[in-house]
């Protein structure tokens, strides 16, 4: 699935409380509202681990990447995990200036 990737958070260390280590990653998304009538983005939030993460250090946020997901069972719960993030290269049309990412274009003064 491709997604505009506008956000990450990791949160890596030891659980003062109970001195286990502990390794939490989070995908931020802006996916197309789908519906009758519906358009624009809407805002989702997906598990992952840290790891798969990491593939974005470096790159400039938002950007758009390939997502694979898989159904994990967390807490008696059954929910969508990012597996795999790859990043796409922005798509340039000959004869057209490369478009920005949802919500990051300025206005010239």
């Amino acid at each position: 699935m491709k997604a505009h990737v506008i956000g990450i958070e990791i949160s890596e260390g030891v659980s003062k409380k109970t001195g286990n280590a502990y390794a939490i990653g989070k995908l931020y998304t802006a996916l197309p509202i789908v519906g009758k009538g519906a358009r624009g983005l809407m805002g989702s939030e997906y598990q992952c681990e840290p790891a798969v993460l990491r593939k974005l250090d470096g790159l400039e946020l938002p950007c758009m990447a390939e997502l694979e997901m898989q159904d994990v069972m967390r807490y008696g719960q059954r929910r969508q995990e990012i597996v795999s993030v790859v990043p796409l290269p922005p798509q340039v049309t000959p004869g057209k200036p490369a478009q920005a990412a949802p919500g990051t274009s300025v206005a010239p003064r």
